[in-house]
């Protein structure tokens, strides 16, 4: 130890506080929050549902319906109270037949739902 420089010992110093600052800052700082769920509606019957991720490690959308098993359950946000829109990106996979049998306006990505809660579905 007799022959470490001072430049030596301000360099471990250094090395020890990046050391530090890197083990606080990815180690004990809060986590990015990530969404845990979505608010869809089953575009054929208007009910709203409410679906949480649970354990699984994502959510497919348009997600199934639990009662139906078919695709019908799309992302939506509300723009009144009892009317919900369905974002732009999802209207490729609304084709003409299924647009037909829905309850989605004409030409429309909006749906007037129903007045009831939304059935709370948890994906495991």
């Amino acid at each position: 130890m007799e022959k470490v420089k001072p430049w030596q010992i301000v360099l471990m110093v250094l090395a020890v506080a990046v050391l530090g600052f890197s083990a606080w800052k990815y180690g004990f700082a809060n986590s990015i929050p990530t969404t845990s769920g979505y608010m869809t509606v089953d575009i054929m019957t208007g009910q709203l549902y409410d679906i949480r991720k649970g354990k699984a490690k994502g959510v497919p959308l348009p997600a199934k319906n639990p009662d139906t098993g078919k695709r019908t359950l799309y992302p939506v946000n509300q723009v009144e109270d009892l009317v919900w829109e369905i974002p732009e990106g999802y209207d490729s996979f609304l084709t003409e037949n299924v647009r037909k049998g829905s309850k989605l306006e004409p030409g429309k990505l909006r749906i007037e739902v129903l007045p009831d809660d939304p059935i709370r579905i948890v994906l495991r």
